[in-house]
């Protein structure tokens, strides 16, 4: 379940980020720390599924803002300029559908039945004639919602650590399932819109790699809770179009809704 709260569609970003897509060996893209790949993503050609393999060698330095954190760690209850613009100065400059949504994320690792990357994505790309192959996914991260759009295509969204889940310090996890209120992690957002070649259905990939809120990411799943998540999803750099793009929070509103009215 996501349920959207705030969304704005805002120019930000710089022209020296500490995050960046690199897509010069296509059909390959990476998602970059410091000129540095840190994760594989989705392929350029549309076709071959969604795509997410952490990749070896990603610096260490940390992607929050620490002039926010007390915000941050209090909750945000709207689009709050100050945080956007700490979170700003590290992404690449270009047009953002920036979102806040509560969400509920749940742990899953490569291989298990909640998978996307072994299950959801090899499915989509079946049939009784061809199977085409899904890269597996090589790290844990977190399944969010997952709903469908119209006859012949889902969205599905995950949140994805810049580090390993199981490196997190314990205490720091306790600490934020027993904080009140609604603690707010932040992510960059990518939106990569796959299909087979050989049918209809399309795969919406909402993938929010995460800047800040490892810890709070953490707690939301180990206690079955929301987390409260604001996502700067990049229009330039996701595979989909302007129209998709701006449609992205209706759908999460809408999907929501239906949700709460059931």
């Amino acid at each position: 379940m996501s349920r959207l709260i705030a969304h704005e569609l805002m120019t930000l970003g710089t022209t020296s980020p500490r995050l960046g897509i690199d897509g010069s060996t296509m059909p390959n893209r990476y998602l970059t720390v410091d000129g540095v790949p840190a994760y594989q993503i989705g392929y350029s050609c549309g076709t071959c599924g969604l795509v997410l393999r952490r990749q070896s060698g990603v610096p260490r330095g940390s992607l929050s803002a620490a002039a926010v954190r007390d915000r941050l760690n209090a909750g945000l209850d709207g689009l709050d300029m100050e945080v956007i613009d700490a979170f700003a100065a590290r992404l690449p400059r270009g047009d953002y559908q920036v979102m806040l949504v509560d969400t509920l994320p749940t742990l899953v690792a490569p291989g298990s039945t909640g998978d996307y990357f072994a299950f959801d994505g090899p499915a989509g790309w079946r049939n009784e004639e061809f199977e085409d192959s899904i890269d597996p996914a090589n790290r844990s991260y977190y399944r969010l919602d997952r709903q469908g759009i119209g006859d012949h295509e889902e969205l599905f969204e995950f949140a994805v650590p810049m580090g390993d889940p199981a490196a997190l310090d314990a205490d720091v996890v306790a600490r934020y399932v027993r904080a009140p209120g609604r603690p707010t992690a932040v992510a960059f957002g990518l939106l990569d819109i796959e299909s087979p070649w050989f049918r209809r259905e399309r795969h919406w990939g909402l993938f929010h790699f995460l800047l800040d809120g490892h810890h709070k990411t953490a707690a939301a799943a180990s206690s079955n809770a929301p987390i409260r998540l604001l996502t700067f999803v990049s229009a330039g750099e996701s595979l989909a179009s302007g129209d998709e793009l701006l449609s992205l929070p209706e759908i999460i509103r809408v999907g929501g809704q239906s949700r709460a009215d059931r």
